[in-house]
């Protein structure tokens, strides 16, 4: 398949239905993964100037996760470190310090 705008725009759309479902079902992929009533850290996921890449995937456990890039979300602090430590974030990937993590 060739990628066109078109085809990047439909893989996009299918993308974001993901980043819905990872946000709805949260509380049932974690527990799925192992790491049930994980800390969560409220971060900015920036857009990479000059990137279509807008959807961040994370994998833990055999279980994937998907973020839209361009939001603050509650991040679960595994899936925040498995970002940091492959350079997807920057250490300083939660601007507040993690004063706001919640569960």
């Amino acid at each position: 398949m060739i990628n066109t705008t078109k085809s990047m725009e439909n893989t996009s759309t299918a993308l974001a239905g993901k980043c819905g479902e990872t946000l709805k079902n949260m509380n049932r992929l974690l527990a799925d993964a192992g790491c049930a009533g994980c800390r969560r850290i409220e971060t900015m996921l920036s857009l990479v100037p000059g990137s279509r890449d807008d959807v961040i995937f994370v994998g833990l456990n055999g279980v994937g996760f998907y973020f839209m890039r361009g939001q603050r979300v509650q991040m679960p602090e595994p899936l925040l470190e498995i970002l940091q430590n492959t350079g997807v974030l920057g250490d300083r990937a939660h601007g507040d310090g993690g004063k706001n993590a919640g569960r």
